[in-house]
């Protein structure tokens, strides 16, 4: 009877022994994802906007600052209306609305110069401006890089990629300077997911903040007025930042076409 009763405290053990181990290994893996979820951590860009407030004019103020994972756009954003940005500016890019809030729609623009091919280089490091931007043409490219860091107001936000498409110059919202409502957060949402060349994995709706990064291509050709964009909304409160999905959308069709009959390289 004894003998019995020591096999089942010993039985009872090595169970105890089992159950102990898996949960420490359960718990180191919920750790390490905690740890490595966070897939573009912050660098903070607070102090980069001060040292370049310092050279503000009565033409602009310096007012952002933008990072773009897997690209060198690492620049300020300045609001300058009385600038002209046909200059071809090397050191920042520009939002045309003055607000000292975090709009729920902010739009920034910066010139692409150099890299207007049909078949856009990606990330050449001899790009600046918004030159690196249209590496999200490319869906090897998207799938690694999926975030962009905002700074404003003395605070780093960070943002998902939603949508990546070309439009109309006339159709792209650049100046709105108050929040939008609720109706038009959501037909903009919508047209953006059907403009867009890729299908992320990721809901929005209009209760987010969206971001926009607008610059210019001649992908399909000189005398259209259409420009490149790439949509994020902001991430939520507990989110993690994970890489999510994402894949071809119907649209892609149209740039492939447009690689496989494109013109020569372009400059503006």
């Amino acid at each position: 009877m004894k003998k019995r009763t020591r096999l089942l405290i010993s039985k009872k053990k090595k169970v105890f022994l089992v159950v102990g181990v898996l949960s420490f290994f359960c718990l180191l893996v919920a750790i390490l994802f905690m740890i490595f979820s966070d897939y573009y951590p912050v660098e903070s860009r607070v102090d980069n906007i001060k040292q370049y407030a310092v050279n503000d004019t009565e033409d602009y103020t310096t007012t952002g600052w933008l990072r773009v994972q897997g690209t060198n756009i690492d620049y300020p954003v300045i609001y300058a209306p009385k600038y002209d940005f046909s200059d071809k500016t090397d050191s920042f890019l520009w939002n045309e609305v003055d607000s000292d809030k975090l709009l729920n729609q902010v739009s920034i623009s910066g010139h692409n110069i150099l890299n207007l091919s049909v078949h856009p280089a990606v990330a050449d490091p001899n790009h600046t401006r918004f030159e690196q931007l249209m590496s999200f043409v490319y869906l090897d490219f998207v799938k690694d890089n999926k975030y962009v860091q905002y700074t404003f107001n003395g605070k780093d936000y960070i943002y998902k990629i939603f949508s990546v498409s070309f439009t109309d110059s006339d159709k792209i919202l650049k100046f709105t300077r108050k929040n939008l409502n609720k109706e038009e957060m959501s037909d903009y949402i919508k047209q953006s997911l059907k403009d867009s060349i890729f299908e992320f994995d990721i809901d929005v709706n209009e209760n987010d903040k969206i971001l926009s990064l607008i610059t210019c291509t001649r992908m399909f050709g000189h005398y259209n007025d259409i420009e490149f964009r790439v949509d994020a909304r902001l991430v939520r409160d507990g989110e993690l930042k994970t890489n999510y999905g994402v894949k071809k959308s119907n649209k892609y069709k149209e740039v492939e076409d447009v690689m496989e009959g494109g013109e020569e390289d372009a400059k503006a």
